[in-house]
């Protein structure tokens, strides 16, 4: 059995933990959004793909520890991820990009072993790793969250387990290790160290640009949110270009 099988059935047995656990009450915007202000993890203006506080906007809602991840890419005046040869990962604007802490705290888990996956030209990810997070930075920030940054670039990873991190200092590069269908940064903050069964965690973010991309129904042939920003600040919705503020 593959590995990435082996880690859905951990993710399905997860959730029945946490539906025990939270007797169906999962955290949301409401209830249950982060106590810290979180920044970008990144330096400069980058597009949100994926992710919301909605089932409409949500990363991956029925996936609980995901229901409120990003999905975050660098796009162009044409609304393009890239430009060149679409199966060079060097093409990819965000490839290589610094990854940032986005916010103090210790790092408990590191990966920096798997390669890229090229990427989905056909809508189908064949994950090349062993893990669907590829390589992947995890901070406690709290006892009740920890941030996952995933999808790392090989060999890129700039923290082992039990290094302190402050805010904005490098962990890595954006990459497309693990179930990525091109290269861009994953980022998801969660309410304990368990990727399988701790639910995530609604983000507010603080000191943060937002506006929304003209051209964003080039890359998203979804349904377009109708005012995407209606939850900002401080929560971000997909079909934005977003940057610290400094």
């Amino acid at each position: 059995m593959k590995s990435t099988t082996k880690q859905a059935i951990k993710q399905i047995l997860g959730m029945v933990k946490m539906a025990f656990k939270y007797n169906n009450e999962l955290p949301n915007s409401k209830t249950g959004a982060s106590r810290i202000e979180y920044r970008l993890p990144f330096e400069g203006a980058w597009t949100v793909f994926n992710g919301g506080i909605d089932e409409e906007t949500s990363h991956s809602w029925d996936v609980w520890t995901q229901r409120y991840a990003y999905d975050f890419v660098i796009t162009d005046a044409q609304g393009s991820t890239y430009s060149g040869e679409v199966q060079d990962m060097q093409s990819y604007y965000c490839y290589g990009k610094y990854v940032l802490a986005p916010a103090s705290g210790v790092v408990v888990e590191a990966r920096d072993c798997d390669p890229d996956t090229p990427p989905a030209l056909d809508g189908r990810v064949d994950c090349a790793g062993d893990d669907i997070r590829g390589n992947y930075v995890l901070i406690r920030h709290s006892d009740s969250e920890y941030s996952c940054l995933a999808h790392l670039a090989p060999g890129s990873v700039a923290v082992r387990p039990s290094d302190c991190v402050e805010c904005g200092q490098r962990i890595g590069c954006c990459g497309s290790s693990g179930n990525s269908s091109e290269p861009h940064l994953h980022f998801h903050v969660q309410a304990g160290k368990s990727f399988y069964s701790s639910p995530g965690v609604p983000i507010r973010f603080s000191e943060v640009l937002a506006e929304p991309v003209a051209s964003y129904e080039k890359i998203d042939s979804r349904p377009q949110p109708s005012n995407p920003l209606a939850d900002f600040p401080p929560y971000l919705t997909r079909g934005l270009r977003v940057s610290n503020c400094d």
